[in-house]
């Protein structure tokens, strides 16, 4: 099924004709909405008409539908891609007419320019990637947008940890689904034990314990969509010097995916102020403690340096998506945050010239440090 990425210019093009009359004219009508794909359509959002020249007419109606796609995430993983209606109403030479209607799905993805016009981005897992790089302890997610039935079998060690098949469905809220061995919100052992009532002693023999076991150590992934079989390797890291970050994005694709970053991370904040002097002279004399330069509206934003520690070069393409994403947000002391990559260029880095491969991005958080919404 064809699909739009809104980021990218989606071109409806018509050249048909009726027996011997040549096209006239064209409404279009542009409905987009969630739900079921098969709902009754009872209105639409946009009506586009064109008189056609030597019989050809052209809309271009990507940023029509963007206006209808919200991406949010609270941690939670959710689908932000859309259904749309098209009704194509044709008038040819002489008067005769004829309608047709599609329905299409809408991601928030684009294509490259060598892409060409109305990229698809046809892939059933929607990263670039086929190498995962995660933290150990932690939940993977597969962004998939099925339109085959597809099996997913998590291993470690060569070993079936986890099995699902998701079939097609003509839920809006299924568009984009994110497959995961994870599916009970637990994110580690201790939540696991806390989660059951339980409590984890601060022991070193326990600590030791935990640092040695993954709750999540999946290693391979195979996706079988009936037609082909695509295989994901997943590199489990640990870090126990540094705190890992992980920062989450709207990638090439329209969909969620997540990128640590293991390695030294710097905290710095920036400060803004407005300031006017004030008279202090009160009945012909002043306070020396008395401030006459008086400082208001001070805000103050805090940014963050990451590093990535060492990665494959086949992660250049992720980090080209990130730096060209409009939607990142950080998991930040327990807290999902917005946050705005800073980093306006990328050096690509290769095995060849830079060895060993290590990405360094700042990013600022979204909002200011000090609570100023009214």
């Amino acid at each position: 099924m064809s699909k739009i990425n809104v980021r990218s210019p989606y071109f409806i093009y018509d050249n048909s004709t009726n027996g011997t009359n040549a096209l006239s004219s064209v409404r279009l009508r542009i409905r987009i909405y969630t739900g079921n794909s098969t709902s009754s359509i009872t209105g639409y959002q946009y009506e586009l008409n064109s008189t056609s020249i030597d019989g050809k007419v052209t809309f271009e109606i990507s940023e029509l539908v963007r206006d209808y796609i919200e991406n949010t995430f609270d941690g939670d993983y959710t689908n932000s891609a859309k259904w749309v209606n098209l009704q194509l109403y044709r008038v040819y030479n002489g008067g005769s007419n004829s309608t047709l209607n599609s329905t299409i799905s809408a991601f928030d993805g684009y294509g490259y320019f060598e892409d060409g016009s109305n990229p698809q981005n046809t892939q059933t897992v929607l990263q670039s990637n086929k190498t995962i790089y995660k933290h150990s302890d932690e939940p993977l997610r597969l962004p998939a947008h099925i339109t085959t039935s597809t099996d997913f079998t998590f291993l470690q060690d060569g070993s079936t940890i986890y099995n699902t098949t998701l079939s097609t469905s003509t839920s809006s809220s299924n568009l984009i689904r994110y497959v995961s061995s994870e599916t009970t919100g637990i994110q580690s052992w201790q939540d696991r034990v806390e989660g059951n009532g339980g409590t984890v002693e601060s022991l070193d023999c326990v600590n030791n314990f935990l640092g040695d076991v993954d709750l999540y150590g999946v290693d391979t992934i195979y996706v079988n969509d009936g037609n082909t079989v695509e295989v994901y390797k997943v590199e489990n890291i640990e870090e126990c010097k540094y705190n890992p970050y992980k920062v989450t994005f709207v990638n090439k694709f329209g969909a969620l995916q997540d990128l640590w970053f293991f390695k030294r991370s710097n905290l710095s904040l920036n400060t803004q102020q407005e300031s006017y002097k004030a008279n202090i002279v009160t009945d012909g004399t002043y306070s020396i403690s008395s401030r006459q330069k008086t400082v208001f509206n001070k805000t103050g934003i805090e940014r963050l340096q990451l590093n990535t520690g060492f990665y494959p070069e086949s992660y250049n393409e992720i980090f080209r998506q990130l730096t060209l994403s409009e939607e990142v947000w950080i998991n930040y002391d327990g807290n999902t945050l917005p946050i705005t990559v800073l980093s306006s260029s990328l050096n690509y880095k290769t095995r060849v010239n830079d060895k060993l491969i290590n990405y360094t991005i700042d990013v600022e958080f979204a909002n200011n440090k000090i609570n100023n919404i009214r």
